[in-house]
């Protein structure tokens, strides 16, 4: 999938208006993926609040978190390896999938926050997210040289994290909320300019299957980006608490 990633030059004939509608539907897409996570977080924190019951049963499958995040993380990697070869509706279906259950990882989150500091979280989140994206549509560089950098820095970012896990130290906590959070504002122009490579490379070979595959998959890039800033803004504004 290399020449969808690294075309983000405009090739002759493109217009930007069709460029303009496929990154209004890529991010329509993410929306949508936002509002079931919404709605499913909100689901959790509500029943948790209003029946005991259900509280009760939340409580008992918070030993299973751990099964439930990597399960997304398998899910999100049969996405990025399979987008070629699935069709679009199996697509759209495990991206919607993937929203729900992250609905439900988030959900267990929240509930151990009030909810103001979630909301600023969010709206925080949001104008930085919004910032980044725009920069990544409109910079002129070519950030997709940037890639491999970013790849190593999340896997710096995990390795530090499992480490933590062990060692519980807060000031190494903080340093890692703080790389995350420039790591992940970078990712999101990073992914956002993508996009165009996305369009300009399916416009090239006229593969409609494959754009409307990977508007899917660029939401899902951009909505993997938003919720890993609003994760680490969240633990930032709580004092690195997860």
């Amino acid at each position: 999938m290399n020449e969808y990633y690294n075309n983000t030059e405009v090739y002759p004939g493109s217009d930007s208006d069709g460029l303009n509608r496929y990154i209004a539907k890529v991010f329509g897409w993410m929306f949508l993926g936002l509002f079931l996570t919404a709605a499913s977080t909100f689901a959790i924190v509500y029943g948790i609040g209003v029946s005991p019951a259900f509280a009760q049963a939340i409580s008992a499958m918070q030993q299973f978190i751990l099964i439930v995040f990597l399960l997304q993380v398998v899910l999100v990697g049969f996405i990025s390896v399979r987008v070629q070869k699935m069709n679009t509706p199996t697509a759209i279906s495990l991206y919607i999938l993937y929203a729900v259950m992250n609905g439900f990882t988030i959900g267990l989150f929240a509930f151990m926050f009030a909810g103001s500091v979630v909301v600023s979280a969010f709206a925080i989140t949001a104008i930085s997210f919004g910032v980044m994206a725009v920069y990544g549509i409109t910079a002129k560089q070519d950030l997709t040289k940037m890639g491999n950098l970013f790849r190593m820095g999340v896997l710096g970012l995990i390795i530090m994290s499992v480490v933590n896990i062990f060692l519980g130290s807060s000031p190494m906590e903080f340093l890692i909320c703080l790389i995350g959070l420039v790591l992940f504002l970078g990712l999101t122009a990073y992914d956002t300019q993508k996009i165009k490579a996305f369009y300009y490379g399916t416009e090239a070979t006229g593969d409609v299957r494959m754009a409307s595959n990977l508007a899917v998959f660029g939401a899902l890039m951009l909505y993997l980006d938003f919720i890993n800033l609003f994760m680490f803004i969240l633990r930032l504004l709580t004092g690195g608490r997860r």
